[in-house]
């Protein structure tokens, strides 16, 4: 039951129901996220690719929802309508929002853009393994481990769409020097493909790991006000929950901007690629940083989740 003390708006925001109801969903949103990371080895059959954006559309269109729930719920004076209007916006903006970023990107994007995404997604592997050189600097190492292995071959391809092709150079592989020019003559519509295949994941995966942390966190720091509330600390109740979504914000934010690991530190990283895909695409690079740190600093926690709460649900069928 809550406080009197409370504000009677803020019933929902103390009920265990509805933190435990957050927690579950950032369970689903990072289960997910980790089956996006194990997809990028496996080259995926349209329906399959169909199912796995209707899930992440679907998926993060509910966290936005649940985000606008508590803040509309503190506002609105039926809790009844503050559920409508959440999640008739919260589902739609985020099923909307990105397609037209995705879109956007790929109408916006030159020819000769799209043609280079094609040797970005190519060289993907390479970048992950440790095989590549950005004007003679090394990018991560051959020695770098599963949880920034897999996140560096997701997003390498869109990391690298600034740079231009010949400042590559390959080591350890079958071939030497700059990258080989394509075997066969690039479509309009293989191009559209290649460009819309190198843009999608650092954009799905960021918005899938910015939702489930944030409502994870936000489950999480509404059982702190529950035991706070409980032990009749009706003023640090209310101040947590004026600024909730800040603090929870700024802690996830903090914790993920401040990770390193062996590629964002290497040379060919900090040096080259990283001011480039700056200079080349704000809003794509946007998307590739936070991924490039927080999906190596949570991946070991996103696998945990996917293997052995949702037991490697495939997210590939509707």
């Amino acid at each position: 039951m809550a406080s009197p003390n409370l504000h009677p708006q803020a019933r929902l925001q103390d009920h265990a129901g509805f933190a435990a109801l957050l927690v579950a969903y950032s369970f689903v949103e990072l289960s997910f996220n980790h089956r996006m990371l194990e997809l990028t080895e496996v080259v995926l059959s349209a329906g399959d690719w169909d199912g796995l954006q209707f899930w992440g559309r679907a998926i993060a269109g509910f966290g936005l929802s649940m985000q606008l729930l508590l803040w509309l719920e503190l506002r609105m004076g039926s809790r009844w309508k503050a559920v409508l209007v959440s999640f008739a916006l919260g589902m739609t903006l985020m099923w909307q929002f990105q397609k037209i970023v995705i879109q956007y990107l790929v109408d916006a994007a030159p020819e000769s853009e799209k043609v280079a995404s094609i040797y970005s997604q190519y060289a993907a592997e390479l970048g992950a393994n440790g095989q590549l050189r950005i004007n003679g600097a090394p990018l991560g190492t051959a020695s770098m481990a599963p949880n920034v292995r897999e996140p560096v071959k997701a997003l390498f391809a869109a990391a690298a769409l600034g740079t231009p092709v010949s400042d590559f150079e390959a080591m350890g592989s079958d071939w030497s020097g700059p990258l080989p020019p394509l075997p066969t003559a690039a479509t309009p519509e293989m191009m559209d493909k290649a460009y819309r295949n190198t843009v999608t994941p650092p954009i799905a995966l960021g918005f899938s790991s910015f939702f489930g942390l944030l409502n994870l966190t936000q489950g999480m720091g509404l059982g702190v006000m529950m035991v706070l509330n409980q032990r009749r600390f009706a003023l640090w109740v209310a101040g947590l929950r004026r600024h909730l979504l800040a603090v929870t914000i700024a802690l996830m934010l903090g914790l993920s901007a401040t990770h390193h690991n062996s590629f964002i530190d290497s040379a060919g990283y900090d040096q080259h690629l990283s001011h480039n895909m700056w200079q080349h695409n704000l809003v794509l690079a946007s998307f590739v940083a936070w991924g490039l740190r927080a999906e190596p600093d949570w991946y070991d926690f996103f696998e945990a989740v996917h293997r052995r709460l949702l037991h490697d649900f495939p997210f590939s069928e509707r």
